[in-house]
């Protein structure tokens, strides 16, 4: 049976421990593990290797002690002790950083706190929406705007002085006209790497109708919209490049950092054996 007051002690101490040397590093001026895409290269750097150092030293004394409080003298018995006091810190560093994921917590509790906090962070910016096919840019949206209600001013021909003022802050403020959401929407789609020529020809027709423009203007108005539509979905696409990359460097990084972690807790229970049946 597992001995659940030595595990919480040797999970006490070894937080204890990491928290201890954490500040140290701190108050010497090493940062905690950065939780980047560079958190990988940040391994081999004077701040990463004290991080690492003070999380396994945490974890080696605090399995160490688990499997010396429970008296325990068969190896499987120990090394089990000590995976289990590793698994117990790991996942409160999870749910402490997951609560109050401070800059000095992250260090405190040194690279494996830091290490599953980057990961946390890159996963959220990965999870963040990125639609290029249902929206305009915001400056072709402000365009259009204006197109539609320049076109109904010219169109009633009752606007002067300060009421064209007014309605110029009104374009400018307003979403899309409500008569001309289906026109939007037709443009949209026009823009989408996906569309047809009868997509684009009915999107022409939207601007033409919107801002009463000859079928050559609407034509050069929908080719400037292109290339702004064209330039936020290469945009979106570089940081969702960029957000998965970040993943995949703070998960190696996680993972190396939990694997040492594991290693160093076997370590520790194993040599916390009861003195007098050790061979």
């Amino acid at each position: 049976m597992i001995a659940w007051g030595a595990v919480i002690a040797g999970v006490i101490l070894a937080v204890a421990i990491q928290l201890m040397l954490g500040l140290l590093g701190l108050g010497l001026g090493f940062g905690g593990l950065p939780g980047t895409d560079r958190s990988v290269t940040a391994l081999a750097s004077a701040a990463g290797i004290y991080s690492l150092v003070a999380a396994l030293t945490g974890l080696f004394v605090g399995a160490f002690a688990t499997s010396r409080f429970a008296g325990l003298s068969e190896k499987i018995d120990s090394i089990l002790h000590g995976l289990v006091t590793w698994a117990v810190a790991t996942l409160l560093v999870v749910l402490v950083l997951g609560g109050t994921a401070s800059s000095v917590l992250g260090g405190a509790f040194g690279a494996v706190g830091a290490s599953v906090e980057g990961l946390s962070t890159a996963a959220s910016n990965l999870a963040m929406p990125v639609s290029t096919g249902s929206s305009l840019p915001a400056s072709v949206a402000a365009d259009l705007r204006a197109l539609a209600f320049a076109n109904t001013e010219a169109s009633t021909g009752t606007d002067t002085g300060d009421e064209q003022t007014d309605n110029a802050e009104t374009a400018q403020a307003s979403p899309e006209p409500t008569n001309g959401v289906e026109n939007f929407s037709a443009i949209a789609a026009a823009l989408s790497e996906t569309a047809s020529s009868n997509e684009r020809q009915t999107a022409v027709q939207a601007i033409q109708q919107l801002g009463g423009l000859s079928e050559a203007a609407a034509e050069q108005r929908l080719a400037g919209y292109q290339q702004s539509f064209d330039e936020m979905a290469r945009s979106a696409r570089q940081a969702a490049d960029d957000a998965a990359r970040s993943v995949a460097a703070a998960s190696f990084s996680a993972f190396v950092a939990l694997l040492l972690g594991a290693i160093v807790s076997i370590l520790g229970g194993f040599l916390g054996r009861s003195r007098g049946e050790r061979i």
